[in-house]
């Protein structure tokens, strides 16, 4: 394939994998504007190695397959599913049927992720929190991963639930057969009991990640 051949042929991978530009570009390390840069615009010409390499491993594809010039056959591409692993980060829009949009990616070690949870990753789903409803337990500013695998109600736990219209990070505890309560492990807010049918369960928490600002 010849260098035009290469950007189409990168775009339509983005595109079969339900990928888009601008997680993309800056899950590479690159400005949101990047991929769209080089793919319509033709700037830059080919792909630099690192971004290359980087973007083969979050299409799961060989790296030739992004690039015009021969490499080495001793050249290997990182692989998702072995060495390490992506988590899609994503931010919630009630807008969309899924209720989230990409917002980025988290790599990390297939190692670390068997410590998180034993859900493949496709399943894992990586959120910034906002808001103190849930202090202690998460606090504004950190991040959590919700198992969407786990889409209904399957105990007392951790959940990200959809409730009238709004997602919600919710402590549920089952009260009656068919009624929960939405509770706040924040002390200031009352707990809200509800029918289960009147809620959707989006996922279940599985991990948090601290985030505070050493000084």
């Amino acid at each position: 394939m010849n260098i035009d051949q290469i950007r189409r042929h990168i775009d339509k991978l983005i595109k079969e994998k339900g990928k888009n530009y601008r997680a993309l570009s800056m899950a590479i390390g690159k400005n949101e504007a990047y991929l769209h840069q080089y793919i319509n615009k033709g700037s830059p010409v080919r792909l630099p190695e690192e971004q290359r390499r980087k973007l083969a491993a979050l299409l799961n594809v060989d790296e030739q397959d992004l690039t015009d010039i021969k490499l080495p056959k001793f050249i290997e591409t990182p692989s998702l599913h072995t060495s390490n692993t992506t988590i899609e980060m994503v931010a919630v829009d009630t807008s969309l049927e899924t209720q989230f949009k990409t917002a980025g990616y988290w790599s990390a070690p297939l190692s670390d992720l068997t410590n998180i949870s034993a859900t493949k990753s496709e399943y894992l789903k990586m959120l910034h929190v906002t808001g103190d409803s849930m202090q202690p337990t998460v606090k504004d500013g950190d991040y959590i991963f919700a198992d969407i695998s786990s889409n209904t109600f399957s105990g007392d736990g951790l959940y990200l639930i959809l409730h009238n219209k709004n997602v919600l990070l919710r402590r549920l505890q089952q009260v009656a057969d068919n009624e929960v309560l939405l509770i706040c492990d924040n002390t200031n807010y009352k707990a809200v009991s509800t029918p289960i049918k009147k809620i959707k369960v989006i996922g279940k928490i599985v991990y948090a990640l601290k985030a505070e600002k050493i000084s």
